[in-house]
């Protein structure tokens, strides 16, 4: 009975701490058609995630496999390379379901 009221508390914990990023997995568009970001999965403020798109500077740029640091609340997620550049990449999940993504100067992709 015991170990039953654990499980069930467990388990309700984590439906209520997955039910807000419900609306975050899947495919997303970034703004101005430039590529698109796959949220494979968030489990409490940590997000893995596959990114692909093209920079201003003409490149193509594949991330896959990547985690980033999520708030649900602002619905922000940053990706870090290494402690030299800490804000590789600043992403936004919009409302329409659009994704703004912001590359540090430092990212060296």
């Amino acid at each position: 009975m015991k170990k039953t009221i654990i499980t069930v508390i467990i388990f309700t914990m984590i439906m209520a701490s997955s039910a807000f990023a419900a609306d975050i997995i899947g495919r997303h568009d970034l703004s101005n058609d430039r590529g698109i970001v796959r949220v494979r999965s968030v489990e409490g403020s940590k997000m893995a995630l596959d990114v692909i798109y093209a920079p201003r500077n003409g490149t193509v740029v594949v991330l896959t496999g990547i985690f980033a640091d999520y708030n649900p609340q602002t619905q922000k997620a940053v990706y870090s390379e290494d402690r030299f550049c800490p804000d590789a990449l600043k992403l936004t999940f919009q409302s329409n379901g659009n994704v703004v993504l912001h590359q540090a100067a430092c990212a060296a992709f």
